[in-house]
């Protein structure tokens, strides 16, 4: 068996245990999704994921020598936005945008879209969870 079909086993495993693991979380109610919504759709995606790679394997994987530095910036980057999550006071959009610009830079986007697409990002993430979730930062 390749290496793709077993890492694609591997996150076909852990997108079931996420569902599996959130089947007693209460559903929600009113219209309003419980705390069982995300994990349970992102556990769902890993399994549609995993489909694909297992289906297909290798086919559309860019070749890593071209993300080389990319990959470890964007889990250092993900790892500083969660240690700064709890001491930047009432700055969560802000630091949201910054990371969001780091991260398109990154991605080879140039300042002027990266600025643009980072502050519309925050704020569309900042007005979901603010009015749509109501959890407040």
């Amino acid at each position: 068996m390749s290496g793709p079909r077993v890492v694609s086993i591997v996150l076909a495993v852990l997108g079931l245990a996420i569902v599996a693991a959130t089947m007693p979380w209460p559903p929600g109610s009113q219209g309003v999704p419980g705390p069982a919504v995300v994990p349970r759709v992102l556990g769902v995606a890993l399994v549609i994921v995993s489909a694909l790679i297992y289906r297909a394997p290798g086919t559309s994987a860019p070749a890593w020598v071209r993300y080389h530095r990319a990959v470890p910036a964007t889990m250092g980057l993900l790892a500083a936005y969660a240690l700064f999550w709890r001491v930047v006071p009432h700055g969560h959009g802000v630091l949201t945008g910054v990371v969001l610009i780091a991260f398109l830079r990154i991605t080879g986007l140039p300042w002027r879209a990266a600025g643009v697409a980072a502050v519309l990002m925050a704020t569309v993430l900042q007005v979901l969870f603010e009015r749509g979730l109501g959890v407040r930062f």
